[in-house]
């Protein structure tokens, strides 16, 4: 079995961090999203791994996949080279599936539990196909599907009157017959190849799919609120303290905190669930709960918590405590004491910035 994750989107609601980077390589707990999915594969066995990027963003997912990533296996490439929708990337990766059953993992979805047991439902049941649900509160933001009995009926994209409750959670397993179904779909209405479609296809071509109605934890990471919520969850399962870089007598640490090598926290409290990256410096601050600081920032006379900051990024006499925000890389946010009390701000398209009155 191969494995396939499709991150060709461009991550709009994202925007400005999507500018000069694709969502799914944002990070969380200093990790990007991408690599809990290929994680999740390489621990069920599959070793034969394809992601499907946009042209534009090839080099940056190359640098991440082949320069930072710590497994031993060759993680393929492919371009898709328009933004067709998730069926039109899956066609693309035609060439590397060849005639194997595959595993499809959407790159900007996080999922907390085994593949193993979907993989097993797949196999032992000889399923055409296995679309994993979870049971949500708003069906009508997602893929739902409808069930006769454990078998897939029919499947709708973001339904006005859902069949049911069961959303499509982002992970399926496939055999190589839903090429044929997508050679026969037709752009929907947005002018995209869905993937909906195409499982509905082979569901009309009188092909068996299953349901896997998933108990693990998930989360599409579309918005920002979304990659903090994430990143609480991860940092909650934090149950260790961790210190490889130097914590000076006047700093204080608490609860689960995991500072990287190199790191230096001067004069600071660190209450966590926290973690700090490797050659960052903490000095006259506080870092609060469920925060997560990358490598090479600096954080001088801040308070911060419940936040994401990002690689080689420069806080310093902020004179708001920072909460539930996520800061870019190479940003610098400086205040000034001297008068007049002015705000200088080089800000790009579709940020977002709260002032407290």
């Amino acid at each position: 079995m191969k494995g396939l994750i499709l991150c060709g989107g461009v991550g709009s609601r994202l925007r400005p961090l999507t500018f000069s980077r694709p969502k799914h390589l944002l990070p969380l707990m200093n990790k990007p999203v991408l690599f809990y999915g290929i994680e999740a594969m390489i621990q069920a066995g599959i070793k034969e791994i394809a992601v499907v990027v946009s042209p534009s963003y090839r080099k940056v997912f190359d640098e991440a996949l082949q320069g930072g990533a710590p497994w031993n296996i060759a993680i393929s490439l492919i371009e898709q080279q328009e933004p067709k929708g998730l069926a039109d990337a899956v066609r693309a990766a035609e060439p590397f599936i060849q005639q194997d059953d595959f595993l499809l993992y959407l790159g900007d979805n996080v999922i907390d539990g085994s593949l193993l047991p979907l993989i097993h439902k797949f196999q032992t049941e000889n399923l055409d196909g296995l679309v994993s649900v979870s049971s949500v509160e708003a069906p009508e933001r997602f893929g739902v599907v409808q069930l006769d009995g454990e078998k897939i009926e029919k499947v709708v994209e973001k339904p006005k009157n859902p069949p049911s409750n069961l959303a499509i959670n982002g992970v399926y397993l496939f055999r190589h017959t839903l090429f044929g179904a997508i050679s026969k779909i037709h752009p929907s209405a947005r002018g995209e190849y869905e993937l909906t479609d195409a499982i509905q296809q082979l569901i009309d071509d009188h092909y068996q799919l299953g349901v896997f109605r998933s108990p693990y934890w998930w989360k599409d990471t579309g918005l920002p609120k979304d990659l903090i919520t994430c990143n609480q969850y991860f940092l909650q399962k934090l149950d260790r303290i961790s210190i490889k870089g130097t914590v000076d007598q006047e700093s204080s640490i608490s609860n689960s905190v995991v500072i990287g090598e190199h790191a230096r926290i001067i004069n600071s409290v660190i209450r966590g669930p926290v973690i700090i990256g490797e050659h960052a410096i903490i000095e006259n601050s506080y870092i609060g709960p469920y925060s997560s600081i990358s490598n090479h920032v600096s954080i001088y006379n801040c308070e911060l918590e419940n936040s994401i900051v990002m690689e080689n990024t420069l806080l310093d006499c902020i004179p708001h405590r920072i909460d539930e925000s996520l800061i870019g890389g190479e940003v610098k946010m400086i205040g000034k004491s001297q008068q007049p009390q002015c705000i200088q701000l080089w800000v790009g398209d579709h940020s977002q910035i709260y002032f407290p009155r």
